[in-house]
């Protein structure tokens, strides 16, 4: 055997030992995580088998009343709450027990509701309820299970309004707003207008339209109700000739004030109607929305103006807690499209289905809004309830921790104890029905846009005070020097106010994220008045104009920098809590003020609402009084201008890693040239790195990353060529082939497609492979 032959055979027998020690020490690891794996199966086991089966919580949900498509408010409330138990399940559940979620679609039937009740109530592992979104549908299942409910004392949240019907089960909750405070709401509305006619206009045999029509039997201040009709309404549709007969009656009676709870297709037909024979009085929609209704009116005649209840919060104002939610993560999994039920062909033509248009929504598409905040309050009562099971004894029964989630329930009291959620924050009544905020929505005559009407009443300590509302436009003119190490950023804005109250100026705003001075504690905001709402040419009566400038607070998300995005707010609320108001913004469209963002384009652009909870003392030290406090933030979400880091970065970087790919073909007799060539990119770029401006993280940021993939592929290079040339395994045909295939081919690839993935983001690789397997799915179909 020659002398090559032998060093050959040794690195071989080297190799092959070195190969099974490893493969020696993998099954080594291997086995011990695998026995890992069963100690805590058996453990997991174990602890299953001691906390029992898993716990149940039933969701009573309706979709459309054929059966035929999935409405989006029900997808969003399925996945929403499908998430949040998948999340509480991965820490463990409920003391070591998960939770499965049943949900019972009635389908629109009251019979169906009834029968999912009787499903859920005989579940012996059922630990709480939620749902049943009418009351007319509620009141079936009270009728005939209110016994069954109030003995079994299972916690059940439902979303019914009547808050009477299920006064004598001490176990059942409304996320709803009760009928008795929206009639307190409009009985106020009714004195502050000085109306003294209204009527009613109502669905027959419909049990929440009913209440509310019953209850404006008493009005104040000696206003009486005129006309009281409640039409029947069959498969949607409203009934001609009883709509004529009340028609005729308003006619004659003439009230100032309609108030129509005939939901949304029937109420466009009957105000249709109204508006040709000429009845014009104000219009409240207790039942229905007015957007909906609008859009079903053709041609209205007479300038009416609409009032509703503010079942989404303040309008022109999302949710921020939502919103927010919703720029951390893709859009695409906030989009709820309504979509064909899963039927066979013969069930679907049973039932009479045909197939429509279904128009593609966005996210903040007013439909979509809508499922989603349905969603996020069927999510917020699903926590609601883990958390009080979760603060039950360890060894708690079924029927104990029932209990023990009834009585936590019942703690979060108005003022004394609150639920933060991703809808809002919840407490309760006595009633055991939603506290939050009853608020009066208007379209004005001869306007589009639907905003806060300008009074609105608050409950304070069980008696609702009146609350004026300040509508404000924030039209900004540049936002410069965005600094993400200090955290701030300049902006310049003209600033209108319009309200009631003649008090209410700048000074009555607080900007709570305004820069404060670190040599003081006063904010760098100033401000110079234009227009003090006097009578003007040129400018509207009773509106104050300002031009305000000054350096605000955000918070930066550095993670993708430099190719990262931003949200800059400015906040704002009340600054006085004894001087408290609600603030209208205008609506998007209404905002046309051109501006500029030095060094980075606008995205986006909102105005959010929230709400803060101030703690205080009560009567007693002991006792705490949270006390509700709405803020508001116009916000602009901008990216950042790369341009320059593209040239000072990407570029010089490309020129590093294709030098020290093109170092590779220098030759073996020019080995040391080569590795000085890749040795001093490699330095190049940890210099580079070092020249550059930092930015002020916690995390690593893009840039870093882009760099130690350089300094990863560089030293690759390297590797690979010293062991390409490294004594006898360098000489070895088959490793100098692999070596060199590895760094003209695979070594590029790697290259390209690690910057990309990590420039890009994964968002776009995703899209690119969707788009990809798509295409190669079509090839090998046609093939």
């Amino acid at each position: 055997m020659t002398p090559r032959s032998q060093s050959i055979l040794l690195w071989l027998v080297g190799g092959f030992r070195a190969l099974r020690h490893w493969l020696g020490t993998a099954v080594s690891c291997a086995c011990f995580a695998m026995l890992l794996a069963n100690v805590s199966a058996a453990t997991s086991a174990v602890a299953n088998q001691s906390s029992g089966e898993a716990k149940t919580i039933a969701i009573f949900i309706s979709s459309d009343f054929d059966g035929c498509y999935v409405p989006g408010v029900i997808q969003a409330i399925q996945q929403f709450t499908q998430n949040a138990a998948d999340e509480i399940n991965s820490r463990g559940g409920i003391a070591g027990t998960p939770i499965r979620l049943q949900f019972h679609d009635d389908e629109d039937d009251a019979k169906k509701t009834v029968e999912g009740m009787k499903t859920a109530l005989a579940d012996p592992q059922l630990l709480a309820m939620i749902g049943i979104p009418s009351s007319t549908r509620g009141k079936a299942v009270f009728d005939e299970l209110g016994d069954a409910i109030r003995s079994s004392g299972v916690p059940f949240i439902t979303e019914v309004s009547l808050n009477k019907m299920f006064a004598e089960q001490p176990n059942v909750f409304t996320m709803a707003s009760a009928v008795d405070n929206e009639l307190e709401v409009l009985r106020a509305f009714v004195e502050a207008g000085g109306y003294k006619r209204p009527a009613f206009i109502g669905r027959k045999n419909d049990l929440y339209t009913g209440a509310i029509g019953d209850g404006l039997t008493q009005l104040p201040n000696a206003a009486t109700l005129v006309a009281d009709h409640r039409l029947p309404i069959e498969n949607y549709e409203l009934s001609p000739v009883s709509a004529e007969a009340a028609i005729a009656d308003l006619k004659t009676k003439a009230p100032d004030l309609l108030f129509v709870g005939l939901g949304s297709g029937p109420g466009a037909s009957f105000i249709q109607a109204l508006d040709e024979a000429g009845v014009e009085a104000p219009t409240f929609i207790v039942l229905g929305r007015i957007t909906r209704i609008l859009s079903r009116v053709q041609n209205l005649r007479g300038q009416r103006a609409f009032y509703q209840f503010g079942w989404d919060g303040v309008p022109n104002a999302y949710n921020e807690r939502l919103r927010r939610r919703i720029w951390e993560t893709s859009e695409r999994k906030w989009i709820f499209n309504d979509r064909p039920a899963q039927l066979e062909p013969a069930e679907w033509a049973r039932r009479g289905c045909q197939s429509r248009e279904m128009p593609v929504r966005t996210v903040m598409d007013d439909k979509n809004r809508r499922a989603i905040g349905r969603g996020a309050q069927y999510r917020d009562m699903l926590s609601l309830i883990v958390e009080a099971a979760k603060r039950a004894p360890g060894e708690a029964t079924l029927a104990e921790r029932r209990k023990h989630i009834v009585n936590e329930i019942a703690a979060h009291k108005q003022g004394r104890r609150m639920h933060h959620g991703w809808w809002q924050d919840w407490s309760f009544t006595p009633t055991r029905a939603s506290a939050a905020d009853t608020l009066i929505v208007e379209r004005a005559a001869g306007s589009s846009d639907i905003i806060l009407a300008p009074s609105q009443y608050v409950r304070v300590a069980g008696q609702l005070k009146p609350r004026p509302v300040v509508y404000i436009s924030l039209d900004l003119i540049s936002i410069s020097r965005i600094d993400t190490n200090d955290r701030s950023f300049d902006a310049e804005f003209y600033l209108s106010f319009k309200s009631q109250d003649p008090d209410i100026d700048i000074s009555s705003i607080d900007f709570t994220n305004a820069y404060r001075a670190q040599t003081g504690k006063d904010k760098l905001l100033s401000w110079r008045q234009i227009h003090g709402g006097q009578e003007s040419s040129r400018f509207p009566r009773n509106v104050k104009l300002y031009r305000v400038s000054g350096k605000f607070n955000f918070e930066p998300e550095l993670g993708r920098y430099p190719f990262d995005t931003q949200r800059l707010s400015i906040s704002f609320q009340p600054a006085s809590a004894s001087r408290p108001f609600l603030i209208q913004p205008p609506s998007a469209q209404s905002v046309t003020t051109p501006f500029s963002i030095d060094g980075w384009a606008a995205l986006d652009r909102y105005v959010g609402s929230d709400q803060d909870i101030i703690p205080t003392i009560d009567r007693h030290l002991g006792e705490k009084r949270l006390v509700p406090f709405y803020k508001f933030n116009y916000t602009w979400v901008v990216s950042r201008n790369a341009t320059d880091y593209y040239l000072r970065v990407i570029v010089p970087l490309g020129f590093i890693l294709l030098v020290t790919y093109f170092s590779i073909f220098l030759g073996h007799a020019r080995f040391d040239s080569t590795v000085a060539i890749q040795v001093t990119a490699l330095l190049s770029a940890i210099a580079l790195y070092l020249a550059l401006p930092k930015v002020d993280s916690d995390q690593a940021t893009l840039s870093d990353k882009v760099f130690m993939i350089t300094y990863a592929m560089v030293s690759l290079m390297i590797g690979l060529s010293v062991l390409k040339d490294w004594g006898d395994v360098g000489k070895h045909t088959f490793v100098r082939v692999t070596v060199s295939f590895i760094q003209t081919v695979v070594y590029p690839l790697i290259a390209i497609a690690m910057m990309t993935a990590l420039v890009a983001g994964p968002m776009f690789l995703a899209e690119w492979s969707e788009k990809l397997i798509s295409y190669l799915g079509g090839v090998i179909g046609g093939a």
